[in-house]
């Protein structure tokens, strides 16, 4: 099917069904994926091709300050959780060492 495509070199910006100025013509295999016109999908040989990185770019830039705000704390509380892992680990190791230096120096019995 005919459709004219606003192309950003070879990002595709916009589509529409008629002509207007600025846009390309492109026949293009429908039903178009959705989101052709979000700005991650590139041009390449006639054919509509999903750029991830370009997607991921535009869902990261499109949420919500709180989602954003949540995302660094969970961020900060995993960096957290690992230190205190560690950190456990570290106790752990000490503990069993220690129990090792109680007994050598416990007299034996029997």
């Amino acid at each position: 099917m005919l459709f004219y495509l606003q192309l950003d070199g070879d990002i595709i910006r916009d589509v529409i069904q008629y002509e207007h100025e600025g846009y390309q013509p492109a026949e293009l295999s429908t039903p178009l994926p959705i989101g052709i016109n979000a700005g991650y999908y590139r041009l390449q040989d006639g054919v509509p091709v999903l750029d991830q990185a370009l997607k991921d770019e535009a869902d990261k830039a499109s949420r919500p300050a709180d989602y954003v705000e949540l995302e660094r704390r969970l961020a900060e509380s995993e960096s957290r959780n690992e230190q205190l892992a560690a950190e456990s680990n570290a106790n752990q190791l000490a503990l069993m060492e220690l129990h090792m230096l109680v007994l050598s120096v416990l007299p034996d019995e029997g």
